[in-house]
């Protein structure tokens, strides 16, 4: 006995909220789409068009199925099969783009899906320029239930299809009622956008019906900027009359009737199939394609802002953001800035694309700042985090650039201000003119080592537009197996050496500024680094590994001592370092690699060495 597979998980649809499509004559396309399936066998696919110079007109078979179902009609009217299949090749579904028809066909009235028959195709290739390409329909199971009542008078129904067609044909207008309700509740889950102001507002009929009811008042549409994607359609479908509940002037949406109980109906039905609504962009030169998924009745949440963690060298702020803020690469774009790291590589810059007819055309490449701020507007119930390491390595205010004026947030974490940046309002909001802003669900975290003070100065203009944290240096917040880890094959602690260390870095360097900032941060080594490989000394085993062990025993000295030698005691090395017996860094390295256990620090001089043996340094180790 066979059972059934698992359920198919689909891939979720790009609602294509921000493209610029449009579908005149909505009801004649439709039509069209009808007939075709009802006279072509009913397929469950139909490669309808093919290439006629730089458009497409009926495929000859389906011409051949078209003419023999419907003549018995359109000839009683004296329209000859010529006439006829000229009227059918200047139909909608011949001339608009690909995505207009997969707005109507796909996310409107859901009754085919739509592709080039050449599926190698971008989505985006009748774009530009007037070309058309052959296209294939791939039917729903709403093809099903508008048979079941149209095989109930095929006559009766083509005769309002062949009208609709702009065939002049007399028709039962009952018929006709029939159909466009049907029609109507089909594209009740479609969902559309209008900008009201400076914000989005995601809607479906059902907004509308109830805000009729609500306010006895007519609904305006028309939005505050250009209508794109399913809302022209929706003005189309209106103007056309497809809907039999609402009466449409010029933008201005009214009932027809007392439409109460339908609405509840409609309020029934979607509350047993909803579904998450995409934000998405339409950019001229590449397919849209939703990049994230957020349900619209989840709230944003608030509390964005921007912090900026400094202390010392190793003190833990990678750690902190790790284990305080975000762990999660999905909601996370990670940057390091340094001398060459520039606004274009950090917000976005325009970049040739070639297409596959070896055009070349340039558009908008979104950096990391723009790619999570994407994401953040998109998904308002998550939180995203843009984090910046060693952000005073590059020139902040001169990578920010404009975006430094959205640093500025109000009490709930938005930007208080806007910027115009057509480039990134596009890919965010698939509109040009709408002002960018961080929304309240985006941090940013930028970390600085304070020792690094002199690479770049961050001003007090842009310091006073983040919430400074000091992450301190101290070895409790770190697991006691690693404050307690002795190095390498010595008795003395990464704790003890630690904690001594820095120490003298504040008592030596009294004159200095900012000696603080000097010290050796508790996570300024790895464990890795305090591991002793005893196979160094093994004459039995390969060569290869010993010298892989001596490789692995070099990594505390080779960081640390350099560090120390270099850094730290740049100017007072004679008050750490043996330097009557050590000239350089060099020789010091060397005498710590060569030397066994403790013998390894007599590098030091004779007050520190003890130190770090002392008891009262050693600290309870487990």
């Amino acid at each position: 006995m066979k059972r059934p597979d698992n359920i198919i998980n689909y891939s979720e649809i790009d609602l294509k909220l921000g493209i610029k499509s449009s579908l005149p004559n909505a009801k004649s396309t439709l039509a069209l789409l009808i007939l075709l399936w009802e006279s072509s066998g009913k397929p469950a696919e139909l490669a309808y068009s093919q290439q006629k110079n730089d458009g497409i007109i009926l495929d000859n078979k389906v011409e051949e199925s078209l003419i023999a179902t419907l003549k018995p009609l359109y000839s009683t009217v004296g329209i000859s099969d010529e006439t006829f299949i000229s009227k059918v090749n200047e139909n909608q579904i011949f001339k608009s783009q690909l995505e207009s028809l997969i707005v109507a066909f796909e996310l409107v009235w859901k009754m085919a899906r739509i592709k080039f028959t050449d599926e190698n195709k971008p989505a985006s290739a009748e774009r530009t320029g007037r070309i058309r390409y052959p296209k294939k329909l791939y039917y729903t199971i709403h093809m099903d239930i508008l048979d079941t009542v149209i095989s109930a008078n095929n006559e009766g129904y083509y005769a309002v299809l062949l009208n609709w067609l702009g065939i002049p044909i007399n028709f039962d207008t009952t018929y006709e009622s029939m159909l466009i309700k049907i029609l109507t509740v089909f594209s009740e889950n479609a969902v559309f956008k209008l900008v009201d102001g400076d914000k989005d507002v995601i809607f479906n009929l059902n907004s509308i019906y109830k805000k009729i009811i609500e306010t006895n008042d007519s609904v305006d549409i028309n939005g505050d900027r250009e209508a794109k994607g399913p809302l022209r359609i929706l003005k189309s479908l209106l103007s056309d009359g497809l809907n039999p509940y609402l009466n449409y002037n010029s933008g201005i949406v009214s009932a027809k009737e007392n439409i109460e109980l339908y609405q509840r109906r409609v309020d029934a039905y979607l509350a047993l199939s909803s579904s998450r609504i995409y934000e998405v962009e339409a950019n001229a030169n590449e397919d849209i394609v939703a990049e994230s998924v957020s349900d619209y009745s989840v709230p944003r949440k608030t509390g964005g802002c921007n912090i900026l963690l400094y202390g010392v060298p190793g003190a833990g702020k990678s750690y902190t953001i790790k284990t305080e803020y975000c762990d999660d690469p999905l909601r996370m774009e990670r940057v390091v800035f340094h001398p060459d790291y520039t606004y274009s590589d950090f917000v976005g810059q325009i970049l040739p694309k070639v297409s596959e007819e070896g055009l070349v055309s340039y558009e908008f490449t979104e950096g990391p700042f723009t790619r999570l701020l994407k994401k953040a507007y998109q998904n308002p119930g998550a939180e995203y985090y843009l984090i910046i390491e060693e952000i005073n390595r590059g020139n902040a205010p001169a990578i920010f650039g404009d975006v430094f004026q959205l640093l500025d947030r109000d009490s709930e974490g938005n930007s208080e201000y806007g910027i115009s940046n057509a480039d990134i309002a596009r890919k965010v909001y698939g509109d040009e003119s709408r002002l960018v802003r961080i929304p309240s669900n985006m941090y940013i975290i930028g970390t600085m080592n304070t020792s690094d003070q002199n690479v770049f100065t961050l001003d007090t203009a842009f310091q006073r537009r983040w919430i400074m944290r000091m992450i301190e240096n101290d070895m409790n917040k770190v697991e006691q197996k690693f404050a307690n880890h002795k190095i390498l094959d010595s008795d003395i602690t990464w704790k003890q050496f630690n904690a001594v260390i820095n120490d003298i870095i504040l008592k030596k360097n009294l004159h200095m500024t900012s000696s603080e900032d000097k010290r050796l941060g508790v996570f300024f080594v790895h464990e890795r680094d305090l591991e002793y490989n005893n196979a160094e000394d093994d004459i039995s085993l390969p060569e290869d590994e010993r010298i892989k062990a001596a490789h692995d025993n070099s990594r505390f000295p080779e960081k640390v001592l350099k560090y120390l030698w270099d850094d730290a005691f740049k100017f007072s090395r004679d008050a750490v370092f043996e330097t009557n017996l050590y000239f350089s860094l060099e020789d010091i390295v060397r005498k710590f690699k060569s030397s066994k256990g403790n013998e390894r620090f007599a590098i030091f001089k004779e007050e520190i060495y003890n130190a770090f043996l002392s008891p009262e340094n050693a600290g309870n180790e487990e």
